[in-house]
C-alpha cells in the first residue's frame, strides 16, 4: 500500500496548481537585477570577437595627410595622379577649407 501511495505521487505530481506555476512577471522580477550586468557583458564579448570576425582591413596609404608638409598635394589642395588627372585632395581641397572655416 506504502508504495502504491509513493507511485501514485510521483505520476500525479507532489505539489498543487498554485505552488508549481509562475508568472512572467515573477520570472521578470526575480532576474532584472541581472540584465544590465548581462547587457554589459555581451557588449564587451562583442567589442572583443568584432576585429577577431570581421578582419578588418588597414586603410591603404593613399598619400593624403592632414599636415600639408606631409600631403601628397603640398598644400595646394590638389592631387595630381598618375595618368594625370587632378583630384581635389579631402584635407586640402576647396571643401575641405570651406568646412573648417565654418
Amino acid at each position: 500500500m506504502r508504495h502504491l501511495f509513493l507511485v501514485s505521487v510521483l505520476f500525479c505530481g507532489c505539489c498543487s496548481e498554485s505552488l508549481c506555476t509562475f508568472k512572467n512577471e515573477d520570472v521578470t522580477n526575480m532576474y532584472s537585477s541581472y540584465v544590465e550586468e548581462w547587457q554589459t557583458q555581451a557588449k564587451q564579448a562583442f567589442e572583443e570577437a568584432e576585429p577577431q570576425v570581421f578582419k578588418v582591413a588597414p586603410k591603404p596609404d593613399d598619400g593624403t595627410n592632414p599636415d600639408a608638409a606631409k600631403c601628397i598635394c603640398k598644400g595646394t589642395g590638389i592631387i595630381v595622379q598618375g595618368d594625370g588627372h587632378k583630384t581635389v585632395c579631402p584635407y586640402h581641397g576647396v571643401r575641405a577649407l570651406q568646412s573648417q572655416r565654418k
